[in-house]
């Protein structure tokens, strides 16, 4: 959230299920959007929010997104307008399974990020201005160290709204 503003962004919503966690993204800079309750308010919900956003970061892949796609075109005031879809991760599952008219009803760019999506010389020369923004401040980053040999010990380890387990060797 904290990249997003320093990028630019006029508005971040963060999304989930969890009330703990969207507690907390007020603090972090971001609207809180609920999506516990009926698929078709929740969907509803989701499209008046975010209908309008031009960027999308996607951890979860899977049903969410084949239920959040539909929701997000069909909310949008301007559909040539691009949409960015990045997908970061699949918590909730590898595939999808999307109507092609979706791919045709707006703007729409699937993107993937991560190792082989940029080079490995691109990531590295982002490194310098990425440790600048944290030694700064600009950037609010609490690390929690712990060793990597503990992996198994700390994987879920709860901590503080903000702090980051960070493994070191």
């Amino acid at each position: 959230m904290q990249v997003a503003r320093g990028l630019g962004a006029a508005r971040v919503v963060g999304a989930g299920r969890d009330p703990h966690r969207l507690g907390l993204l007020d603090a972090l800079g971001a609207e809180p959007l609920d999506l516990r309750g009926e698929e078709h308010e929740v969907a509803g919900r989701l499209g008046a929010a975010a209908g309008d956003v031009d960027v999308v970061l996607d951890y979860l892949w899977g049903a969410p997104t084949e239920r959040a796609v539909p929701a997000l075109l069909t909310a949008r005031t301007d559909r040539s307008r691009p949409l960015t879809w990045i997908q970061l991760g699949s918590v909730a599952g590898p595939e999808l399974t999307l109507s092609s008219a979706w791919l045709r009803a707006g703007a729409l760019s699937f993107v993937g990020s991560g190792q082989g999506s940029v080079t490995t010389a691109g990531i590295v020369a982002e490194l310098p201005a990425l440790a600048e923004e944290i030694v700064s401040g600009r950037l609010d980053v609490r690390p929690v160290a712990r060793p990597l040999a503990r992996v198994h010990e700390v994987w879920g380890e709860e901590v503080a709204a903000g702090e980051r387990v960070v493994l070191v060797p």
